[in-house]
């Protein structure tokens, strides 16, 4: 195998590694929109369970009026 052959191998594998980087850094930028979309509706459902356990509940009474 030449020096040439053998540069034209390593090119050929740097850009299949450059692409399938991109690939993975596009695949990280969704499970990262994903992970706070998530961390945000856990601090809202967290919100309404500490405001549910501040606020006393008012009873109604079962009579009729």
């Amino acid at each position: 195998m030449s020096v040439f052959d053998s540069f034209l191998k390593t090119a050929g594998d740097l850009l299949t590694m450059s692409s399938d980087i991109k690939r993975m850094d596009s695949r990280i930028d969704k499970l990262t929109d994903e992970n706070r979309s998530l961390d945000r509706r856990l601090m809202k459902i967290e919100l309404m369970v500490d405001l549910a356990k501040q606020t006393p509940r008012r009873r109604i009474s079962k009579e009729l009026p």
